[in-house]
């Protein structure tokens, strides 16, 4: 009797005359060896698409689409995060994160006319979600061209940045302080002189004082609620302190989870790291500004990992003075470089338009009475039960 096939094995998904396309739909040693195959050919594999970030993502299923040129090896590879539809239950949504890294054009090209068959050969997907990174304007152009093709539509609401802040990091680290504003280099400075100390987070998270602080942040420039878990991001800084960096600012005179002040998280996409996620408080009668010097920090870990460039994660074209309800944290980003470039575009594909409707159609009926139910209970007297 022949041997039991590995189920990490895996499976042909798509294939032309010159690709083959596979799909990886769970972890193991075949999974790794193909990434590690990538990576020696040089092609960048954003974190999200690693086998080290499904490793301390457990509950996530993250499939790997790895993409073959006949006698050439591999060429691109992305992950695709397939979450359950709160609208539907029994359906599923495909989403892919920073699509555009690939030795070839028709490597890319291939990647992409696999997943549309994939997202159209499963009755129970309600939608295809693809989230394009790229620098380069032409690579965004021809994505978006054959995403069209293939019926994707670009996406009626965001779900992350387009235009973003970048920090060429060729120069050496005093090469690329000069290059900042005066008042920035200054800020960074300023805090050698206050009783804080960098340093990285380490497990176990301090997850309440993480979300407290991103949430302060985020009721400030009136920003979209952000989840994270934080207990993976510590996990992958342990495991990987080459891809990841979560790095603190605490107060020297002060204990406790109170003496974390600010936070910021670089992640390492090889070409370059960006910064997810920063978030801090205010202090009484004090007007240090806490992240300069954690973004500095960040940048200078970039640096040494051997990216090329820092990414600030998005930025508006407005300023706080302007009525910009980001423009304040813009007007920071932009502090550290006037290098502002278009880097992304997001596409959406229905592959079942009538399942798409019905799912759009509930949630859009389960959010009105969400409201309605908020309301009401708003406006409910509240009754004195307190004793007579």
């Amino acid at each position: 009797m022949a041997p039991a096939a590995s189920p990490s094995r895996p499976r042909l998904l798509w294939h032309d005359p010159e690709y083959e396309v596979e799909l990886f739909e769970q972890l193991g040693p075949e999974r790794a060896d193909c990434e590690a195959r990538m990576l020696a050919a040089g092609l960048p594999l954003p974190v999200q698409h690693r086998t080290e970030w499904a490793i301390v993502h457990p509950t996530r299923r993250l499939w790997f689409v790895a993409v073959k040129a006949a006698g050439a090896g591999y060429q691109a590879g992305f992950a695709v995060d397939v979450s359950r539809s709160r609208a539907m239950p029994g359906h599923v949504l495909f989403s892919v994160e920073k699509f555009g890294a690939a030795l070839s054009d028709g490597a890319r090209a291939a990647g992409l006319r696999a997943l549309a068959h994939l997202g159209r050969s499963r009755a129970r997907v309600l939608r295809v979600h693809v989230d394009v990174y790229a620098q380069d304007r032409a690579i965004r152009e021809r994505v978006g061209t054959l995403l069209q093709e293939l019926g994707f539509r670009s996406a009626a609401q965001s779900r992350t940045y387009r235009d973003t802040v970048l920090v060429d990091l060729a120069p050496d680290e005093d090469g690329i302080l000069a290059t900042f504003r005066r008042s920035t280099r200054r800020n960074i400075r300023q805090i050698a002189e206050q009783p804080f100390e960098v340093r990285t987070i380490a497990r176990p998270a301090p997850v309440g004082r993480l979300e407290a602080l991103l949430g302060e942040s985020l009721a400030r420039t009136g920003g979209p609620p952000h989840h994270e878990d934080w207990n993976g991001v510590t996990a992958l800084s342990d495991r990987c302190p080459e891809l990841s960096r979560l790095t603190g600012l605490f107060r020297t005179d002060a204990q406790g989870p109170e003496a974390l002040v600010a936070f910021a998280w670089g992640l390492n996409h090889g070409d370059y790291v960006d910064n997810p996620a920063t978030g801090m408080t205010r202090l009484p009668r004090s007007r240090t500004p806490f992240t300069y010097a954690l973004i500095w920090d960040l940048i200078r870990w970039a640096k040494r990992a051997g990216a090329r460039w820092f990414d600030f994660g998005g930025v508006t074209m407005g300023h706080l003075r302007e009525g910009d309800p980001l423009g304040g944290i813009s007007d920071f980003k932009r502090g550290f470089s006037n290098t502002i470039v278009a880097v992304g575009e997001e596409w959406t594909l229905e592959p079942n338009p009538l399942r798409g409707q019905l799912a759009a159609a509930l949630s859009s009926a389960s959010s009105y009475v969400s409201r309605r139910l908020r309301a009401v209970a708003q406006a409910m007297p509240i009754r004195n039960t307190s004793p007579v």
